[in-house]
């Protein structure tokens, strides 16, 4: 049974005339100037008819108790965006009377939108001699997923009139939660990009120590795997190519360096952010799967571990991410600190991948890492006002070029391009492919 803090009232909005109370009001007002003017009593009644009227519905509304619980679950309780999510609603009614007539909608903090205003179904009055707790409806609505981030939903926003549709009252009930929009991640192509040691001498994609049959687990066939990593057994059960795959991680780290403080925090450059996030998070995910132990540093790290591996840390990738924004706070030092880390638990130098905004400056704190990285890769992400204003890409880009100058591997990016295209295109440029 709900606690009486549960079923206490959020705080209310005062009561406000409809269209059809301040023509009534304005009737009235009418009415006794009438009055006075032709000297008729009857105008007087009808304007004290009229007033009562008025008064009546917003004394009603203004006294009249909603007495609603509400909980609020998100099914999953995080997704990838433009991924559908259950928002199920559980509403109980405390109160002796059956619920009046009732709007609702549940608020969401920008850029989530909102639900649209809807029925509320009448829920019976409760009494404590018939049941132990009222009966639970339930509401199911798809909450807007279109956009990254942690969103907070609520609370329920209840909208009620009078019988006579005087006024009008809306009460907040429940709290508030968050649902958790993860980026998009994509699947990047083992074979598109292969990376080597430090010193060229074999691929260390999948580098595995301490090979043994008690702890080889199964994952699926991706394109580059040998045949002889074919695992029968798990093929048979799971219906699709798998291969043996070492419980154990590579020895070799690499660095996700997502350079927030480049992008700025406007509208204009929200798309270029975007895809940067996703494009990290893509990159991470699939160095993960490989093997690598990921170092993701440049965006407001929230994980307690400074190092992303096995099939958890591939989820918290994602999940982390989610909270990024724009011109945060950039600390070139911690750059550096990242990939000299990495250098330490690696037999040879990490590779590197940096999501940086197209914008004079942006390099600086990245051009010295390029010494430090065995393969040190730079995604320059254009902005949509960068493409309006006629800049063009490759050369012509001022962050591009000094980057390319002090060693790094650039790849110029339009938001719109999708991330496994650029994936392909970066193997390409390299001759990994």
């Amino acid at each position: 049974m709900a606690s009486a803090a549960d079923r206490r009232r959020r705080p209310t909005r005062a009561p406000r005339l409809t269209v059809r109370g301040w023509a009534l009001l304005a009737v009235a007002v009418a009415a006794f100037v009438a009055t006075r003017y032709f000297a008729r009593q009857e105008f007087a009644y009808l304007g004290c008819f009229l007033l009562a009227v008025v008064g009546f519905g917003y004394a009603w509304t203004a006294l009249r108790r909603v007495q609603l619980t509400v909980r609020r679950r998100f099914v999953p309780e995080s997704a990838p965006a433009g991924e559908p999510v259950d928002a199920v609603l559980l509403l109980q009614n405390w109160g002796a009377m059956r619920t009046p007539a009732v709007t609702w909608v549940d608020p969401a903090s920008a850029p989530m939108s909102s639900t649209a205003p809807s029925e509320l179904p009448a829920l019976p009055g409760f009494s404590a001699r018939r049941a132990g707790e009222p009966e639970v409806q339930r509401l199911h609505y798809r909450p807007d997923t279109t956009r990254r981030g942690a969103h907070t939903v609520g609370p329920l926003l209840l909208t009620f009139a009078d019988p006579f549709g005087m006024a009008r009252r809306s009460v907040a009930v429940g709290e508030t939660d968050s649902l958790v929009v993860t980026p998009a991640v994509y699947d990047l192509a083992r074979a598109d990009l292969r990376l080597s040691t430090g010193d060229g001498s074999e691929q260390t994609a999948r580098r595995l120590v301490g090979a043994g049959e008690p702890d080889v687990i199964a994952r699926r066939y991706q394109p580059g795997d040998s045949v002889r990593k074919v695992h029968w057994p798990a093929t048979a059960r799971h219906g699709e190519l798998m291969v043996k795959q070492d419980d154990q991680r590579n020895d070799q780290d690499a660095v996700v360096l997502l350079d927030a403080s480049s992008f700025p925090g406007d509208d204009a450059a929200s798309d270029a952010f975007e895809w940067a996030v996703s494009g990290a998070a893509s990159v991470a995910q699939h160095l993960v799967a490989e093997g690598f132990g990921v170092r993701l540093v440049g965006f407001g790290e929230r994980s307690a571990d400074a190092i992303y591996v096995d099939v958890a840390g591939s989820q918290r990738v994602a999940y982390d991410l989610a909270f990024a924004t724009p011109a945060g706070a950039a600390d070139p030092d911690a750059f550096r600190a990242a990939v000299g880390d990495a250098s330490l638990t690696s037999p040879d130098a990490p590779p590197v991948f940096a999501f940086v905004a197209d914008r004079p400056g942006a390099e600086q704190g990245l051009q010295s890492l390029a010494a430090m990285s065995s393969h040190p890769v730079a995604f320059v992400v254009r902005s949509d006002a960068d493409l309006e204003v006629g800049r063009a890409g490759g050369a012509g880009s001022e962050v591009g070029t000094s980057l390319r100058r002090a060693g790094w591997t650039v790849v110029d990016v339009d938001p719109d391009e999708a991330v496994p295209s650029v994936w392909r295109a970066l193997g390409e440029a390299r001759g990994l492919a």
